[in-house]
Protein backbone atom coordinates (compact mmCIF):
# COMPACT_ATOMS: atom_id res chain seq x y z
CA UNK A 1 0.00 0.00 0.00
CA UNK A 2 2.80 2.17 0.81
CA UNK A 3 4.45 1.84 -2.54
CA UNK A 4 0.81 2.84 -4.14
CA UNK A 5 0.49 5.67 -1.74
CA UNK A 6 4.19 7.17 -2.82
CA UNK A 7 3.07 6.52 -6.52
CA UNK A 8 -0.07 8.84 -6.39
CA UNK A 9 2.05 11.11 -4.46
CA UNK A 10 4.83 11.24 -7.22
CA UNK A 11 1.78 11.42 -10.06
CA UNK A 12 0.19 14.30 -8.51
CA UNK A 13 3.18 16.43 -8.12
CA UNK A 14 3.92 16.03 -11.86
CA UNK A 15 0.38 16.72 -12.76
CA UNK A 16 0.41 19.21 -10.22
CA UNK A 17 3.17 21.52 -12.31
CA UNK A 18 2.78 20.54 -15.80
CA UNK A 19 2.18 23.20 -18.45
CA UNK A 20 -1.33 25.04 -18.16
CA UNK A 21 -2.12 27.77 -20.74
CA UNK A 22 -3.02 31.27 -18.36
CA UNK A 23 -2.02 29.09 -15.30
CA UNK A 24 -0.57 31.01 -12.05
CA UNK A 25 1.82 29.79 -9.15
CA UNK A 26 -0.28 29.59 -6.03
CA UNK A 27 2.20 30.01 -2.94
CA UNK A 28 0.26 30.02 0.49
CA UNK A 29 0.80 29.60 4.05
CA UNK A 30 -1.39 29.45 6.76
CA UNK A 31 -1.81 29.01 10.95
CA UNK A 32 -5.03 27.55 12.85
CA UNK A 33 -6.27 25.23 15.36
CA UNK A 34 -6.63 21.39 15.01
CA UNK A 35 -9.59 19.94 16.82
CA UNK A 36 -9.08 16.15 16.84
CA UNK A 37 -12.04 13.46 17.66
CA UNK A 38 -11.26 10.58 20.41
CA UNK A 39 -10.25 7.57 19.19
CA UNK A 40 -10.34 3.69 20.49
CA UNK A 41 -7.75 1.35 20.50
CA UNK A 42 -8.02 -2.70 19.84
CA UNK A 43 -7.77 -3.10 23.70
CA UNK A 44 -10.79 -0.88 24.36
CA UNK A 45 -8.18 2.54 25.91
CA UNK A 46 -9.82 5.71 24.75
CA UNK A 47 -7.34 8.10 22.65
CA UNK A 48 -8.36 11.71 23.23
CA UNK A 49 -5.07 13.97 21.09
CA UNK A 50 -5.14 16.88 22.82
CA UNK A 51 -6.47 20.30 20.80
CA UNK A 52 -3.37 21.86 18.64
CA UNK A 53 -1.85 24.59 16.61
CA UNK A 54 -0.73 23.64 13.10
CA UNK A 55 1.08 25.30 9.86
CA UNK A 56 0.58 24.71 6.85
CA UNK A 57 1.62 25.07 3.26
CA UNK A 58 0.85 24.73 -0.43
CA UNK A 59 1.84 25.06 -3.65
CA UNK A 60 -0.85 25.22 -6.65
CA UNK A 61 -1.60 25.94 -9.78
CA UNK A 62 -4.58 28.60 -10.77
CA UNK A 63 -6.60 27.51 -13.84
CA UNK A 64 -9.55 29.39 -14.53
CA UNK A 65 -12.55 28.92 -11.62
CA UNK A 66 -10.29 26.10 -10.25
CA UNK A 67 -6.94 25.28 -8.26
CA UNK A 68 -4.68 22.23 -7.97
CA UNK A 69 -1.29 20.90 -6.35
CA UNK A 70 0.42 20.04 -3.57
CA UNK A 71 -0.46 20.69 0.63
CA UNK A 72 1.23 19.93 3.38
CA UNK A 73 0.51 20.53 7.19
CA UNK A 74 2.40 19.80 10.61
CA UNK A 75 0.64 19.94 14.15
CA UNK A 76 2.63 18.73 17.35
CA UNK A 77 0.70 17.93 20.23
CA UNK A 78 0.23 15.11 23.17
CA UNK A 79 -2.71 12.91 24.45
CA UNK A 80 -5.07 14.51 26.66
CA UNK A 81 -3.92 14.48 30.54
CA UNK A 82 -0.93 12.75 29.55
CA UNK A 83 1.53 15.80 28.50
CA UNK A 84 4.55 13.00 27.83
CA UNK A 85 2.82 11.26 25.34
CA UNK A 86 4.04 13.29 22.22
CA UNK A 87 2.65 13.29 18.60
CA UNK A 88 3.28 14.96 15.76
CA UNK A 89 1.36 14.93 12.40
CA UNK A 90 3.08 15.54 8.78
CA UNK A 91 0.08 15.74 6.31
CA UNK A 92 0.85 15.07 2.69
CA UNK A 93 -2.01 15.80 0.58
CA UNK A 94 -2.53 16.20 -2.76
CA UNK A 95 -5.95 18.58 -3.02
CA UNK A 96 -8.15 20.27 -6.05
CA UNK A 97 -10.65 23.27 -5.75
CA UNK A 98 -13.27 24.98 -7.85
CA UNK A 99 -13.32 28.82 -7.21
CA UNK A 100 -17.07 30.98 -6.76
CA UNK A 101 -16.85 34.52 -6.82
CA UNK A 102 -18.54 36.57 -4.34
CA UNK A 103 -17.84 39.83 -4.87
CA UNK A 104 -15.25 42.18 -6.18
CA UNK A 105 -12.42 41.43 -3.59
CA UNK A 106 -14.06 38.36 -2.53
CA UNK A 107 -14.11 34.71 -3.65
CA UNK A 108 -15.02 31.31 -2.05
CA UNK A 109 -13.46 27.84 -2.44
CA UNK A 110 -14.39 24.19 -1.50
CA UNK A 111 -11.97 21.47 -2.90
CA UNK A 112 -11.05 18.05 -1.70
CA UNK A 113 -7.62 16.11 -0.57
CA UNK A 114 -6.38 13.13 -0.73
CA UNK A 115 -2.48 11.44 0.27
CA UNK A 116 -0.64 10.75 3.52
CA UNK A 117 -0.47 11.15 7.23
CA UNK A 118 2.93 10.24 8.85
CA UNK A 119 2.02 10.00 12.62
CA UNK A 120 5.40 10.15 15.22
CA UNK A 121 4.54 9.00 18.49
CA UNK A 122 7.70 9.59 20.87
CA UNK A 123 6.49 6.17 22.93
CA UNK A 124 6.23 4.19 19.31
CA UNK A 125 7.44 3.99 15.68
CA UNK A 126 6.48 6.44 13.15
CA UNK A 127 3.95 5.14 10.80
CA UNK A 128 2.18 7.15 7.41
CA UNK A 129 -1.32 6.16 6.73
CA UNK A 130 -3.81 6.70 4.12
CA UNK A 131 -5.56 9.85 4.68
CA UNK A 132 -8.24 12.30 2.29
CA UNK A 133 -10.31 15.14 3.43
CA UNK A 134 -12.50 18.20 2.18
CA UNK A 135 -11.96 22.11 2.89
CA UNK A 136 -13.38 25.28 1.93
CA UNK A 137 -13.13 28.84 2.61
CA UNK A 138 -13.37 32.65 1.22
CA UNK A 139 -10.31 34.92 0.56
CA UNK A 140 -10.41 38.57 0.05
CA UNK A 141 -8.02 40.05 -2.88
CA UNK A 142 -5.74 42.73 -1.15
CA UNK A 143 -4.15 42.96 -4.77
CA UNK A 144 -3.89 40.99 -7.98
CA UNK A 145 -1.33 38.97 -6.09
CA UNK A 146 -2.37 38.97 -2.87
CA UNK A 147 -5.15 37.20 -0.81
CA UNK A 148 -5.59 36.75 3.24
CA UNK A 149 -8.73 33.36 3.18
CA UNK A 150 -10.24 31.92 6.26
CA UNK A 151 -10.52 28.69 5.88
CA UNK A 152 -11.88 25.23 7.66
CA UNK A 153 -10.94 21.89 6.58
CA UNK A 154 -12.04 18.17 7.43
CA UNK A 155 -9.23 15.57 7.60
CA UNK A 156 -9.26 11.80 8.20
CA UNK A 157 -6.98 9.11 8.59
CA UNK A 158 -7.27 5.34 8.73
CA UNK A 159 -5.03 4.87 11.23
CA UNK A 160 -3.99 0.58 10.76
CA UNK A 161 -0.92 -0.30 12.53
CA UNK A 162 -1.65 -3.94 13.85
CA UNK A 163 0.81 -5.42 11.99
CA UNK A 164 3.34 -3.41 13.53
CA UNK A 165 2.66 -3.38 17.36
CA UNK A 166 1.47 -6.27 19.45
CA UNK A 167 -0.47 -6.07 22.98
CA UNK A 168 0.10 -9.62 24.64
CA UNK A 169 0.82 -8.15 28.29
CA UNK A 170 -1.04 -8.84 31.32
CA UNK A 171 -1.32 -5.27 31.80
CA UNK A 172 -2.31 -3.55 29.27
CA UNK A 173 -3.10 0.03 30.42
CA UNK A 174 0.52 -0.07 31.45
CA UNK A 175 2.05 -0.97 27.94
CA UNK A 176 2.63 2.01 25.78
CA UNK A 177 2.83 0.27 22.46
CA UNK A 178 -0.62 -0.39 23.34
CA UNK A 179 -1.94 3.29 23.40
CA UNK A 180 -1.19 3.36 19.44
CA UNK A 181 -2.80 -0.11 18.36
CA UNK A 182 -5.37 0.38 15.65
CA UNK A 183 -7.32 -1.84 12.95
CA UNK A 184 -8.47 0.58 10.56
CA UNK A 185 -10.11 2.92 13.29
CA UNK A 186 -10.69 6.42 11.61
CA UNK A 187 -8.68 9.67 13.08
CA UNK A 188 -11.05 12.50 12.03
CA UNK A 189 -9.44 15.91 12.54
CA UNK A 190 -11.16 19.38 11.90
CA UNK A 191 -8.90 22.68 11.37
CA UNK A 192 -9.85 26.24 11.28
CA UNK A 193 -6.89 28.86 9.63
CA UNK A 194 -6.27 32.15 8.26
CA UNK A 195 -3.79 32.14 5.76
CA UNK A 196 -1.74 34.11 3.13
CA UNK A 197 -1.17 33.43 -0.36
CA UNK A 198 0.68 34.79 -3.32
CA UNK A 199 0.07 34.31 -6.89
CA UNK A 200 3.40 34.82 -9.54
Amino acid sequence: MKKTLLSLISASILFAFSPVSNAKIIVGGAVGKTFSQRMETQELQKIEVKDGTHFNLSIEKSIPNAKYGMFYSNMSTHLKNEKDKKLDFNYLLFQSAIDVPLGQDLSGYFGAQIGVNNIKPNWSESDTYFATGLYGGVEYHLSKAMRVSFETRWLTTIVDNNSKTTCEVENKEEDDNCLWHFDGDLLNQFQTSIGFSYRF
